[in-house]
């Protein structure tokens, strides 16, 4: 019957910045130097300096041997619940993901790429010989056709 399909877990290192209190082109988000990153994989916590560390452990070298590629993220979230110190109602959330690498699909809806629905016609350049296999009243007709080109001089 109908299988269900093995998602790989998500990959990343996630930090969150908190508000500062500030508006734009200021700041508005914050995170102390000394603030950690959470591994989604294995919820370890990484410093700044030890990102190369996360990047060589077995688990997300899993990823890198499949092709995944690593790229930075962010995203604002809604805090439900502030802290009574908080500045605001929003986070920051600054994550290093492991996304999958771009397969081009063959493909789309069923359509073929334009390659493939037109097909190729190789011209061949056949000179039109008046010297066939004509009755001399067609060649006559021939050859008055070809006497309306007309040599104009030029303008």
């Amino acid at each position: 019957m109908y299988q269900q399909q093995q998602k790989t877990p998500f990959c990343a290192l996630t930090m969150k910045m908190y508000a500062t209190g500030k508006k734009s082109p200021k700041f508005e988000f914050k995170a102390g130097a000394d603030s950690l990153f959470t591994c989604s994989l294995t919820k370890k916590k990484y410093k700044l300096s030890q990102i190369n560390e996360w990047y060589l452990s077995p688990e997300v070298q899993k990823y890198h041997l499949q092709g995944y590629r690593a790229v930075w993220y962010g995203k604002t979230e809604h805090n439900e619940n502030p802290n009574k110190y908080s500045k605001g109602d929003t986070n920051f959330v600054l994550s290093f993901i492991m996304i999958k690498p771009y397969k081009p699909q063959p493909n789309v809806d069923g359509m073929k790429p334009i390659e493939q629905a037109i097909p190729y016609v190789q011209q061949t350049s056949q000179p039109i010989t008046t010297s066939g296999n004509y009755r001399p009243e067609e060649m006559a007709n021939i050859k008055r056709e070809e006497s309306f080109d007309d040599d104009l001089p030029p303008f």
